[in-house]
């Protein structure tokens, strides 16, 4: 059920560039969370120059958000979300001050994928 969306300024990312992404991205959370990579998903939006701001200032922002079943201790997303950062920097090459990273958790009763309710991370 992973699913990361990664929104940037186009160009930021070419073909093998998204394609290198995604296959990090998919390594490190399939490894990280135990779970076979094909339940690993990642989407890349695109918006025009001039359409993203930092502080009220055009800027080339970059976000990643995760969007994963609830039930994830603390420090395990804290961790996650450490590794995250530093392998979207890597790849964006964007400062600090235009990098947005967020983890969000939906109850695994409200998730399908499959053809299946997903189960409780802890009935795994």
């Amino acid at each position: 059920m992973p699913l990361y969306t990664i929104i940037t300024q186009e160009d930021v990312f070419n073909s093998e560039a998204k394609t290198r992404l995604a296959t990090e991205l998919t390594t490190l959370h399939s490894e990280y969370a135990g779970v076979p990579k094909n339940w690993v998903h990642v989407v890349f939006q695109d918006y025009a120059p001039g359409r993203g701001f930092t502080a009220g200032e055009p800027a080339a922002t970059a976000a990643l958000t995760l969007l994963m079943r609830a039930g994830r201790a603390p420090e395990y997303k804290r961790e996650l979300i450490q590794r995250l950062w530093k392998l979207f920097q890597t790849a964006t090459g964007a400062p600090d001050d235009q990098i947005v990273i967020g983890i969000q958790d939906v109850p695994a009763s409200q998730a399908m994928e499959m053809g299946q309710v997903m189960p409780d991370v802890a009935n795994e």
